[in-house]
């Protein structure tokens, strides 16, 4: 790692000591001889050194001592939790499941690298009332293959014909999801295993519902309300040759949209019986990149960063900066903020709505604790009320001013930064191909 020019790209909490200089020879000596300290329960490999080419490894373990450099663990996600794959008899030919009334989380959580952002909603509470689902997709009998090559009226047609309906987009994510709200039908995590080629009605759902994820399956439901979504149609599922992972594909909250009169190969349906849900999916039209939270008082900024366990680190009384520290930030260099205005450059202190691609939403901060100063990007669940961690930097032992800037027209990435114009500071950015918040520090 050179200590001169580097960018280190940084996803998840990251403590770093950070100042204007990176020049100290004791200090580097003393890391190249793994002299920095770390946490108790670190192995003596996971030291804050690394080899002079590849990527900072995260030690397994505790926080750092508080004149540490090692770098803190990264938290295990919340999002793949253990819980126990659904066991039930193999389907038989016409069988029905009836799914009790009941409010389904629709969408997946903001944080989930695996969603795709333009078009699922944030984990949004809908009531349900009941209905009936076939067990698996027509011809729902696990004897025969899976009718497909249909148009949406087709598809339509043949559950009529039989006393039935299309079943809408939030039945078929009701039925994978069951009452515990998995990310895939069998569990939280992705298992190759659970759709064996030799019995192609498998893996069953929480509530008994077979070959979710086996096939794309038209629904009744509309792709969206917005201008330039009318005319499609939400297709659910996965099958091979769709353009995402299967790990992105088979999720239960997964959406795809086709133009009504197309019929594919690898695209079936599955029926429905009842009155249908009136719950859908509702896909928020354009909204501007970046805002400021005007009405951010430091009570509310304080409580926001102690919610975040992965902050911990600056728990012990998170605070603002305020519009003298983005003075002092432009004084270091002399910089004109009237002039950077009217260039494009923007200066804030309280922090951001950025929304780096329409459908996801992040609170951007920069702060300081007693000891240390920060740079956050949280993902907002609730609207200006409940976060979960996206991304962290925390500049160890240096609590001096940051400000945060943006350039207009430039969506996909913020600035933070202790002086405008050196060599000190970093970006926020959106990885688009991998789906997360990278916050990175140039020196």
């Amino acid at each position: 790692m050179r200590l001169a020019g580097a960018t280190i790209a940084i996803a998840g909490l990251a403590l770093l000591p950070v100042g204007c200089k990176h020049t100290d020879k004791a200090a580097t000596a003393e890391a190249k001889k793994g002299g920095a300290r770390k946490p108790a329960a670190v192995a003596d490999a996971s030291r804050a050194t690394a080899p002079s080419t590849g990527a900072l490894k995260v030690p397994d373990g505790g926080l750092p001592a508080a004149d540490d450099s090692a770098r803190p663990p990264a938290f295990p996600s919340r999002l793949e939790v253990d819980v126990p794959r659904p066991s039930f008899p193999s389907p038989k030919a016409g069988q029905m499941i009836k799914v009790a009334a009941g409010t389904l989380l629709v969408g997946s959580a903001p944080d989930d690298n695996l969603r795709d952002q333009t078009a699922e909603v944030d984990l949004v509470p809908s009531p349900m009332t009941p209905f009936e689902i076939d067990a698996l997709p027509s011809p729902n009998d696990p004897r025969q293959p899976f009718k497909t090559g249909v148009s949406q009226a087709e598809a339509q047609s043949l559950c009529a014909a039989g006393g039935k309906r299309l079943c809408t987009e939030i039945e078929w994510e009701r039925a994978c999801k069951g009452d515990a709200e998995r990310r895939f039908p069998t569990s939280n995590r992705y298992d190759p295993t659970a759709y064996p080629q030799e019995q192609p009605w498998q893996p069953a759902s929480p509530l008994g519902v077979f070959a979710m994820g086996r096939l794309a399956e038209w629904t009744a439901s509309p792709w969206g309300d917005e201008p330039d979504q009318v005319g499609r149609v939400a297709v659910r599922g996965w099958a091979e040759g769709e353009d995402a992972r299967p790990d992105r594909g088979r999720r239960c909250a997964r959406r795809w949209h086709r133009t009504p009169e197309i019929a594919e190969p690898t695209l079936g349906f599955r029926c429905c019986r009842g009155e249908p849900n009136k719950a859908k999916v509702v896909i928020e039209g354009p909204r501007p990149p970046i805002s400021l939270y005007t009405n951010m008082k430091p009570d509310k900024f304080a409580r926001v960063i102690r919610d975040i366990p992965e902050l911990a680190a600056v728990h012990d009384n998170p605070r603002m900066f305020s519009d003298a520290d983005i003075r002092a930030v432009l004084a270091k260099r002399e910089s004109n903020r009237d002039e950077l205005t009217e260039k494009g450059v923007h200066f804030e202190w309280k922090p951001l709505r950025w929304i780096p691609k329409q459908g996801m939403e992040l609170w951007v901060a920069v702060g300081r604790s007693d000891r240390h100063s920060f740079v956050v990007a949280l993902h907002e669940t609730v609207d200006n009320e409940k976060y979960v961690h996206a991304s962290s930097l925390v500049l160890w032992n240096q609590p001096l001013p940051l400000a945060l800037a943006y350039k207009e027209g430039h969506r996909g990435q913020l600035f933070w930064l202790p002086c405008w114009g050196c060599r000190d500071g970093g970006t926020i950015e959106f990885d688009e191909a991998k789906n997360e918040v990278i916050i990175t520090h140039k020196w």
